[in-house]
């Protein structure tokens, strides 16, 4: 007697054709939740949950949901496969054994320790979450959407590295700048590294930029802390900054003061806003973002106030502009090289 074919309605390629990450996100689920799934069912969500953040983003609300509703910790079979998940969380390749036990042990608990991690596997160490890095390049910009809803947009030539454990959502900013817009959980505080400094906030949009040792914080909205760690006999520091406030420190010691929110983070905008500011200066702030290296030729013409607001990158528009105010000479400009002389 020949053996009926497996009538599951299940097909993984068809789902990649799913326009919303949530319905694509709801179809693995039910699939894992039940006997049906597959070694290679595995497989293919591993691979399209590591495609895009907004399918991470999918999947960790249909988690919570499911987790939220109280059957994660009232069901005994899904208790029993949650504890099997803990002892296996290193063993990654654990879920192609032939075994159903093995693979229902990652299924119903929907890849929450095995493929995004969020839960931990000790009550002393938090397991660290869906770790991963954002940089940009000269010129560029790069935005990363973290599944509570936070959202860090980074500025040019940035290098970070974005975490979350149960108690704790980090970034560590390694060069550059970025602006943080945090998602507001009084459990699970933000903090961002940079240099030697660190900045913690709940729910609040603020700015860090690490650029030699220099670190400075811009607060937009909310309430952040810096700490500031003990340097030549001093010890450490703590600062509470308010909105339009920035802090800068400059390796040693530190200063605080009120700034132009708007002004300071035109970058977002692709911008750059000059209000009376020495050339030198920005030319600077120019030159971070083009390859092109703006030189002023000397100190008095570097010491020459301009305003102006100015798009990032395009840097002959900016040279045009000064030529045209009377400001400065370009000279012996190349593709990589643009000289500044009194006009």
């Amino acid at each position: 007697m020949s053996r009926s074919p497996d009538p599951r309605p299940f097909d993984a390629h068809a789902l990649e054709r799913i326009d919303s990450p949530e319905a694509t996100a709801a179809a693995y689920f039910s699939i894992f939740r039940s006997p049906r799934a597959t070694a290679r069912d595995y497989e293919d969500f591993e691979s399209w949950h590591a495609r895009d953040e907004a399918h991470r983003i999918a999947w960790a609300r249909v988690e919570r949901a499911w987790d939220g509703s109280g059957a994660m910790r009232t069901e005994a079979r899904i208790l029993e496969i949650r504890e099997r998940a803990l002892a296996n969380r290193h063993r990654r390749k654990a879920w192609v054994r032939p075994a159903i036990a093995a693979s229902m042990a990652l299924a119903v608990l929907g890849g929450a320790l095995a493929f995004q991690q969020y839960k931990s596997v000790s009550p002393v160490a938090p397991a660290v979450a869906d770790s991963r890095e954002l940089s940009t390049g000269v010129g560029q910009q790069g935005t990363l959407r973290m599944a509570d809803g936070s959202v860090i947009t980074a500025n040019t030539a940035t290098v970070l590295t974005v975490a979350e454990s149960d108690t704790r959502r980090s970034t560590a900013l390694r060069d550059g700048e970025a602006f943080f817009e945090v998602a507001k959980n009084p459990r699970k505080p933000f903090v961002v590294t940079a240099g030697r400094i660190t900045v913690t906030a709940l729910g609040t949009q603020f700015a860090v930029r690490e650029t030699d040792g220099r670190v400075d914080v811009t607060l937009a909205e909310g309430r952040v802390r810096v700490d500031m760690p003990a340097v030549d006999g001093r010890p450490a520091q703590s600062a509470t900054l308010l909105p339009g406030q920035e802090l800068v420190w400059n390796g040693r010691g530190y200063r605080t003061g009120a700034v132009e929110v708007e002004r300071r983070l035109a970058w977002r905008k692709g911008v750059v806003d000059f209000d009376r500011v020495p050339l030198a200066e920005a030319v600077a702030e120019i030159n971070r973002y083009s390859p092109q290296e703006i030189i002023v030729s000397s100190p008095s013409l570097a010491r020459h106030p301009i305003s102006g607001t100015f798009r990032i990158g395009v840097t002959r528009g900016f040279l045009q502009s000064l030529e045209a105010a009377g400001i400065a000479r370009v000279e012996n400009e190349s593709a990589t090289r643009a000289e500044l002389v009194a006009p």
